[in-house]
């Protein structure tokens, strides 16, 4: 057989039958004029006879191509970014080896090998080397496979300066210096992916290794930060102990580096042995920082170091896959994290989290968890709420349907039998159900393979003259226009709680029955509260939650109830009014993620308003709610749980902010003040809060310290802190100069679009924001990381007036994202569901808080 030509070759999948076996890379950056040379040696087997190898590379010269030692001809299209190498004479089926010379240019765009900066305590700029490859960007460092099926060694040199640290995947394993630079040369890598190549060069420190079991874990950072990387460590150094524990597998590799880069598009990237991380997600003072600062950063780590498994030692065979390899690692970051620090009860927030896949998961533009992937496009729109949030959240309750142990051993077993491989989704669960005896794939399929969720309604009924339950399921959507399709089922595993005895019944068809061990008794349903769907219960099974019954609810439970009834809100089946009182039952709540649901109702509720009397009446029943909560709290205590802490900032915040408290206001500029001249003085909970508070109040003096602790911050959490309350200010001049600020060098790229994102979200001035970035779109698009586009624009959601929403949708008609086009759809169909809440319940609610008669 021989292969065809690549002119019939798909645009998007390389050809099978030439595949890499090791490659042999060996770069030189020159980091003062942002370039590289490099070759790379490419072992090659060849399956069948063909007469040209077709592979990856963009971005880069070639100059040199040999198929083994003879030169070959080569060309190279742009628009599918392959290298097409046409020998000497015909392949044939064995082995060969490709040797590919080229130049590049270490861009600003952070993707592929790229260039950071930092400036050093003496004033002046260094220049980092780093790279990013995921999804489809190994292809801008050196020609190669870049597709998550054709796994190799690899085998890195760096030729850098004498004066430079070089690090990659692998342990250094020999160095020689000559002529003022340094060769380092990496121990060959385990069978990995492309998107897993990393390599980082420039003045870097690292702090002394922690063994863990014989594999040593330190942090890469820039000079002067040493004294910010013992949480790194410490969480590190855990996780990678409780994941082989997990697991049953040790550690795949020889050392893991956790890599502190100034700039990165992403959180953060699972490069095998050499992971890296913005700033801010690794390196904290837990002097300074909020439970919330330092829980991100436990996350964080324990996501990526779970991947060292679940995604670098077994790898999806192509990106629709994507979402599980990111799912699992939000499933596995929660555990770690759960098991890390208990008392930040981490299952419980995830819940919290949750919500954000459901806000997605309710419109008629959702997607599907899983779906056919061709394009790099197409890969980079699956790095969402629904691959993260969601994915995780059917894992759970998977796991909590199956039990702990049942889905650990599914998961141990799937990861044995598919080491150094590539798998697709059912091979997960496949191996779920062979160690469970559990209809895994029915269940998981029917939640993988088809958009949204359910709403299950619960209702008393007799069966037989004893009491039961009625549970009946269809999709709940935001938008009542759309039709149901009666064929959208799910397997629904509903928890049950009843006369203190919890049962699990699944939920296969429209309906189903179950007895009820005390038909008097309250019930709940989604008891824990892992079910990923909303629940509705009829009059009666409605009013038995009242009252006594709401404070014995477990807090996911009670947080369920909030969400489940502003999602109703939202959806046109409860009045604004209703759900204030609703909320207002609430005053005697004292856990956080209650609070959270809490707040993100009072939030929306204040979107409905404009200023005047009624946004007055609304934020006196917003300290009449909030106020008690707060005073009962009291002061800081050394000896608190760190979720007191918490919900003491929160309710500062929403009290300072949402209820206009000219108290609280006046005391966060005293803590403002108090943070500038002895930061360790300030309970970090309420330095944050009181930094949110003062911008939402201050005025231009405010604006410009606040401005100028972002340039100075003692930590990347202090500056980010500044930094992204400069959008909150009440004024129309300080918003607009936000939006310049961020379109000028001091404002890292990285961060830029988050800032901008939260002017548009600004209550009172998000519409100039908005304006603002459409007239900058161009820059805005040639100077910021693509990924981080339609991040940028999130926030139109918020705008919710029939003005704003046609003029979103004409821009957007005009001006679309190819790489976010259906994150984009889920934010302008979400656009118009707020405006038809506002002017649905605008004037009514308006009414209610201060009647026009009154």
């Amino acid at each position: 057989m021989t292969v065809t030509s690549s002119e019939a070759i798909d645009p998007y999948r390389l050809p099978t039958a030439v595949r890499p076996s090791r490659y042999g890379v060996r770069l030189r950056p020159m980091l003062d004029t942002a370039s590289f040379t490099g070759t790379v040696e490419i072992d090659l087997t060849v399956d069948a006879d063909c007469s040209e190898i077709v592979l990856n590379a963009a971005e880069l010269d070639i100059n040199a191509c040999r198929v083994d030692g003879v030169a070959a001809e080569w060309e190279l299209d742009e628009t599918t970014e392959r290298m097409v190498v046409r020998p000497a004479r015909p392949l044939e089926a064995g082995t060969c080896r490709l040797l590919i010379g080229f130049d590049g240019v270490l861009n600003d765009k952070l993707r592929g090998f790229y260039r950071s900066t930092y400036v050093d305590a003496d004033g002046n700029e260094q220049v980092i080397a780093t790279t990013q490859m995921q999804a489809t960007d190994c292809r801008r460092a050196f020609p190669c496979w870049d597709e998550p099926e054709f796994k190799a060694v690899f085998g890195i040199t760096l030729d850098v300066d004498d004066d430079l640290t070089a690090i990659s995947n692998g342990p250094e394993i020999e160095r020689t210096t000559a002529d003022g630079r340094t060769v380092v040369r990496f121990a060959d890598t385990m069978l990995m992916s492309s998107y897993l190549v990393a390599f980082v060069v420039g003045r870097l420190e690292m702090t002394d290794p922690v063994d863990v079991e014989g594999t040593p874990i330190r942090v890469v950072h820039v000079p002067g930060k040493g004294h910010l990387t013992a949480s790194a460590l410490d969480v590190g150094a855990f996780c990678l102990r409780w994941f082989q524990d997990y697991y049953g597998i040790a550690y795949p590799s020889d050392k893991v580096d956790l890599v502190a880069l100034p700039d990165f598009a992403a959180g953060a990237m699972e490069n095998l042995g050499c992971i890296t991380f913005r700033e801010n997600l690794l390196l904290v003072d837990p002097a300074t920082s909020t439970q919330n600062e330092q829980q991100l950063i436990a996350d964080v780590i324990a996501h990526e170091l779970a991947h060292m498994w679940f995604g670098d030692l077994v790898t999806m065979r192509w990106w629709n896959g994507i979402w599980l390899n990111e799912a699992f690692a939000t499933f596995m970051e929660v555990a770690a994290c759960e098991a890390y620090r208990p008392d930040w009860e981490r299952w419980t927030s995830f819940g919290v989290e949750r919500t954000e896949a459901f806000d997605v998961d309710g419109l008629d533009s959702t997607r599907t968890v899983e779906f056919e992937v061709r394009s790099p496009a197409d890969a980079d729109g699956m790095f969402d709420v629904l691959t993260y949030q969601k994915g995780g959240a059917l894992l759970r309750m998977l796991e909590q349907y199956l039990g702990e142990d049942r889905f650990r051993e599914g998961v141990g077993q799937y990861l044995r039998s598919h080491s150094y491989g590539n798998t697709e989704t059912n091979d997960l669960w496949d191996a779920i159900e062979t160690t469970s005896g559990e209809p895994v794939r029915r269940i998981m399929d029917s939640w993988i393979w088809q958009p949204g969720y359910p709403l299950v309604h619960a209702s008393l009924v007799d069966l037989e003259g004893r009491g039961g339950l009625r549970l009946q399921q269809r999709r709940f959507r935001f938008s009542s226009d759309t039709p149901q399709d009666e064929k959208e089922m799910w397997a629904i595993p509903v928890e049950i709680r009843n006369g203190g005895v919890t049962t699990i019944t699944l939920l296969d068809g429209a309906e189903t029955t179950a007895l009820l061990t005390d038909p008097e008794a309250p019930v709940v349903v989604n008891a824990r509260g892992s079910g990923f769907y909303r629940v509705a219960y009829d009059d009666a099974l409605r009013h038995r939650l009242d009252g006594d019954v709401l404070a014995e609810l477990t807090t996911s439970e009670r947080y369920n109830l909030v969400d489940d009834a502003w999602a109703a809100t939202i959806a046109g089946q409860l009045d604004a009014s209703e759900m204030l009182e609703f909320l207002e039952i609430f005053v005697d709540e004292r856990e956080h993620a209650v609070w959270q649901a809490i707040m993100s109702s009072l939030r929306g509720l204040n979107r409905l308003l404009d200023d005047g009397p009624a946004h007055e009446a609304f934020q006196e029943r917003v300290r009449a709610l909030v106020g008690p909560a707060l005073m009962s709290l009291g002061a800081p205590r050394p000896d608190e749980a760190g979720l007191i802490g918490k919900l003491r900032g929160m309710l500062t915040s929403a009290l300072g902010v949402l209820g206009g408290d000219a108290g609280v206001q006046a005391r966060c500029r005293e803590v403002f003040d108090a943070t500038i001249t002895d930061p360790t003085s300030v309970d970090p909970e309420l330095a944050a809060a009181a930094t949110s508070v003062v911008a939402a109040t201050g005025g231009v003096d405010t604006f410009d310290r606040m401005r100028q602790r972002f340039s100075t911050g003692a930590t990347p959490q202090e500056k980010l802190r500044n930094l992204y309350a400069l959008a909150e200010f009440d004024d129309e001049a300080l918003v607009l100069a936000t939006c310049e600020f961020a379109m000028t060098s001091a404002v890292k790229t990285q961060n830029a679009p988050f800032l901008l994102h939260r002017a548009i979200a600004n209550r009172r001035h998000g519409h100039l924001a908005w304006a603002f970035v459409c007239d900058h779109w161009e820059a805005a698009n040639e100077r910021f990381p693509a990924n981080t586009i339609v991040r940028m624009v999130d926030a139109v959601k918020l705008l919710n007036t029939p003005e704003l929403v046609d003029d979103a949708a004409a821009f957007f008609a005009a001006h679309p994202i190819d790489q976010g086009a259906k994150t984009l759809d889920q934010i302008l169909e979400r656009q118009r569901v707020n405006a038809s809440l506002r002017a649905r319940e605008g004037r009514r609610f308006a009414e209610f808080l201060a009647p026009s008669g009154s």
